[in-house]
């Protein structure tokens, strides 16, 4: 796989990512609300609202979970890409300068 094949495919990927971070952060007071952890109950300490509302608790700790990762992944992913594409600029520009030009 080229480098620029390799850039393109992480960047789609990283973007993807992001749709999802997106995703989750827009449906996210929709899902605490009705199946998590809601405004009710965020004020007693989590032991507490663990013996009320196991189930809960982990709703809101997986959305939780999966919108920190989905949103890190994506900004992994897309600096990886950017990185990828510097690098392979720089080989273009140093082969560029290495060969004599044609008279």
């Amino acid at each position: 796989m080229s480098a620029a094949a390799l850039a393109k495919a992480t960047m789609r990927f990283g973007a993807w990512f992001g749709i999802a971070a997106v995703v989750l952060l827009v449906v996210g007071p929709f899902l605490n609300r009705n199946f998590g952890v809601a405004d009710s109950l965020s004020t007693m300490p989590l032991s507490a609202v663990w013996e009320v509302a196991p189930v809960a608790v982990l709703v809101s700790l997986t959305y939780l979970l999966l919108l920190v990762s989905a949103a890190l992944l994506s900004a992994i992913l897309i600096t990886t890409s950017l990185v990828i594409r510097r690098s392979e600029s720089e080989d273009v520009r140093r082969d560029k300068a290495l060969t004599p030009k044609a008279r």
